[in-house]
């Protein structure tokens, strides 16, 4: 399996000393206009060469080639040499190897009128490995080209289902039956969008551009399909994969690039200027998914990787960055026990900054009605049960904006069995002042009804656990810490 791990650029036209990181599936290039984007992806494509015969479904090669990517200029490029380097993984069953290879531009001289060209370690040695290069060109409208015919593809049955099925994933076509059509053009080739009420002639942009992306997929899924165990992965490469996409369209389109690049194993790399897209990916930006957004800093560009989403839609926007707002979301709870509970439970994470609980006293059947009704009062409110309430929900679904308390108890009675069976000489005790178990639960040792709540709140034992019972739930969360990062992940999961 090949991996590409970065690119380093040493110097290319106003790109001096920068590095490119590559996710393992999703790697993404955004920036200003004029930062050298599409030429990131135009060195990715020259730094492979193909060696197989095997075709493409458009029955094209797993390559590209030097003069569909790069266009250099007499009189800013034919003087220089721009140099490169892409470190890559390679993995042999269990051997995993860090790689080397350098490109560069060698300039065009009196003597050499067509030399200019990508040479690769001096030798016009490049990496064998498929690629799949998406430019600009496919953006053309099929209306606006002059020569335009149909030509006969390979693809089975089975992989026509997987287009139809893709085309209506992503534009939502419930009802029509969706084909592809073979079609070839001045500038590209491509399956079309054909459906009972119109066919290639009738295809948006937009349904053009996806339907050459998912060409794409399928084109490594049947690569892999034939290779097996030899089938070392590939790259898909995309200009402005937003382009002609509403957002909706590009959000699934996005979910789709994830679950075929971690299916085939390859690596999908876009540049994009679409802020849903970049929204989309926040919470993703990892090993699996890198951002690199590219800025103009003193007429020179700087790269910087996995920025915050909001440092690049201020970018983007260009627009300066509004004051912090105070505001914070409103959970409800119960009583006063499950508010001094949830504040405990909230303290040491980033969300108490953001979460205000506020209390009842609401019996839970009061709070689900709530949470369930669909009134706009309560559209931006969210709910915290008691861990007893869980078993009304077995058989249906959770309220929306609805997270328990940890375990399936209500809080008096989690803390009620969890001191009473500490040892007598665990650091809860204060054994100095006789706070000891046998005071703790003097008249409360027999379990019956209320005893739990009357234990609670005696007031001697108040006193000892602590001011909104901190130190009693400390010490619960102190032997429980899978429990509270469960609840904590459960609310960040609703908001």
């Amino acid at each position: 399996m090949i991996k590409l791990k970065n690119l380093e650029i040493q110097n290319f036209r106003h790109i001096q000393n920068q590095t490119v990181e590559f996710g393992n599936f999703i790697t993404v290039i955004t920036g200003l206009n004029g930062t050298g984007k599409s030429s990131i992806l135009g060195w990715i494509a020259q730094l492979c060469d193909y060696k197989p015969k095997e075709m493409t479904i458009l029955d094209t090669y797993f390559k590209e080639d030097y003069k569909n990517v790069f266009r250099f200029c007499p009189n800013n490029d034919y003087n220089q040499e721009y140099e490169v380097k892409f470190n890559y993984l390679s993995t042999d069953l269990l051997l995993e190897e860090s790689k080397q290879i350098n490109t560069r531009y060698v300039k065009k001289t009196d003597k050499s009128p067509e030399r200019y060209r990508t040479d690769f370690d001096g030798r016009g040695k490049a990496l064998n490995h498929p690629i799949i290069y998406l430019g600009l060109k496919r953006l053309i409208p099929l209306a606006t080209e002059n020569k335009i015919s149909t030509f006969k593809t390979t693809i089975s049955t089975k992989y026509n289902n997987t287009y139809s099925n893709l085309i209506r994933e992503i534009f939502v076509l419930v009802n029509d039956n969706v084909n592809p059509e073979a079609i070839k053009s001045t500038n590209k080739k491509l399956l079309a969008i054909q459906t009972d009420s119109y066919s290639h002639l009738g295809n948006s942009a937009g349904q053009d551009n996806i339907s050459q992306i998912i060409s794409s997929l399928i084109s490594f899924e049947i690569l892999k399909e034939k290779q097996g165990s030899d089938f070392k992965g590939g790259i898909i490469l995309i200009d402005e994969l937003d382009s002609t996409l509403y957002a909706a369209s590009q959000c699934k389109l996005i979910d789709i690039l994830f679950r075929y690049a971690r299916k085939l194993n390859i690596q999908i790399i876009f540049t994009t200027h679409s802020i849903e897209i970049l929204e989309y990916l926040n919470d993703k930006v990892g090993n699996d998914t890198t951002v690199n957004y590219f800025n103009l800093v003193d007429g020179k560009v700087k790269n910087t990787i996995n920025p915050s989403f909001e440092y690049v839609k201020r970018k983007i926007k260009n627009e300066v960055s509004e004051s912090e707002k105070n505001e914070k979301i409103s959970f409800i709870c119960e009583d006063e026990v499950a508010q001094y509970f949830s504040k405990n439970l909230l303290n040491n994470s980033e969300l108490k900054k953001i979460i205000n609980i506020e209390k009842g006293p609401f019996p839970d059947g009061t709070l689900i009605s709530m949470a369930e009704s669909n009134h706009s009062i309560f559209k931006n409110v969210y709910y915290i049960l008691d861990g007893d309430v869980k078993e009304k929900f077995k058989q249906k679904k959770i309220p929306p904006r609805t997270v328990f308390l940890p375990t399936k108890l209500r809080p008096e009675s989690i803390m009620y069995d969890f001191i009473k069976n500490l040892s007598d000489d665990d650091e809860f005790w204060d054994d100095e002042k006789n706070f000891t178990k046998s005071t703790c639960f003097n008249n409360y040792t027999n379990n019956g009804k209320g005893s739990h709540k009357n234990w609670f709140v005696d007031p001697v034992n108040k006193r000892f656990f602590g001011s909104g019972y901190s130190r009693l739930f400390n010490r619960w969360k102190k032997d429980n810490l899978n429990e509270v990062e469960e609840f904590l992940n459960n609310i960040r999961k609703i908001l």
